[in-house]
């Protein structure tokens, strides 16, 4: 029976499927385990071999230059005004500095009216952690007045912003957190 088998088989298949008897080192193991230890190899050395597809996000991107990108950029220039989202009022001031008023522009968000305003953004994620359920600083919408308190050094020691609650008010604490205060 296994002489009818090895004759149809063709001569290379029946040397392939008999090459792992003469490996050594894997003489503890049945002649089985030998050839499914290596079909296991071969599939494994396959799918590290086969061709993948493009990445739908690709990590890097090409660097063009500014002529060659078509992606409008959001800032807009105004001669000798300030930034659409700064009023024009004088500031206000007080024993920790002085309040100033900001209008969110369609689509901004807190950390970016503070990027925008060259403030620290690192001071929204410290309020946000107190911002509570109702999230007055997450829920901004275009149009919305937020008063931000400056000390003389630039830091921001206070913040203010309108909800459906009334006004929220954030103060700075000795340590550098901030507390609300509503």
């Amino acid at each position: 029976m296994a002489s009818d088998a090895s004759s149809r088989l063709p001569n290379w298949l029946h040397r392939i499927w008999h090459l792992t008897d003469t490996i050594r080192w894997m003489d503890p193991l049945p002649a089985p385990h030998r050839r499914g230890i290596v079909i296991a190899l071969l599939l494994m050395l396959l799918a590290f071999l086969w061709p993948s597809s493009t990445p739908k996000y690709p990590v890097e991107r090409p660097v063009t230059s500014s002529s060659e990108q078509e992606t409008p950029m959001q800032a807009d220039i105004y001669e000798n005004k300030a930034a659409p989202s700064q009023q024009q009022t004088p500031p206000k001031s007080d024993s920790q500095g002085a309040w100033r008023s900001y209008t969110v522009a369609s689509g901004q968000t807190l950390a970016q009216l503070f990027r925008d305003n060259n403030l620290p953004v690192n001071d929204v994620f410290a309020m946000a952690r107190v911002e509570g359920n109702d999230q007055p600083l997450s829920a901004l919408q275009s149009g919305q007045q937020v008063k931000i308190r400056q000390d003389a050094q630039g830091a921001v020691t206070g913040l203010t912003v309108e909800s459906a609650n009334g006004p929220v008010l954030f103060t700075r604490q000795p340590d550098g957190s901030f507390l609300r205060a509503q």
